[in-house]
């Protein structure tokens, strides 16, 4: 079974966007819906020093988000494990946000073989 991982750099959004903690716990809903995620527990929303941080775990992957509001800037990061596909989230966040330059990656992960050589041995 594989791992899909997508991620994307995000810039030029509004900053009332990246600082409103209701929008972002339904971004993130709405994100894990359209990439076939089910949520484990309810989204949850940070501010601090260093900007915004919004997670949701769910069943077999997540969707979170790293923002600074008054730079405009946001990381966004889904992954799921199996028939999931996070390039739809990511299409969702960027939709929302409103970004006016996106780069975006994905990955397919796994399966993890054991290291030849293992430490210790």
């Amino acid at each position: 079974m594989g791992f899909e991982h997508a991620f994307a750099d995000l810039r030029g959004v509004p900053a009332n966007r990246l600082s409103d903690a209701q929008g972002l716990a339904g971004l993130l809903l709405a994100a894990a819906n359209a990439a076939g995620l089910n949520p484990a527990h309810p989204p949850v929303v940070k501010s601090g020093p260093r900007g915004v941080a919004a997670a949701l775990l769910c069943h077999g992957g997540h969707v979170a988000l790293h923002a600074i509001p008054e730079d405009g800037l946001c990381f966004a990061d889904v992954a799921g494990i199996g028939t999931v596909h996070p390039q739809r989230a990511l299409e969702v966040i960027v939709k929302r946000l409103g970004a006016r330059e996106v780069r975006t990656d994905t990955r397919r992960r796994g399966p993890v073989t054991p290291a030849t050589n293992p430490e210790g041995q």
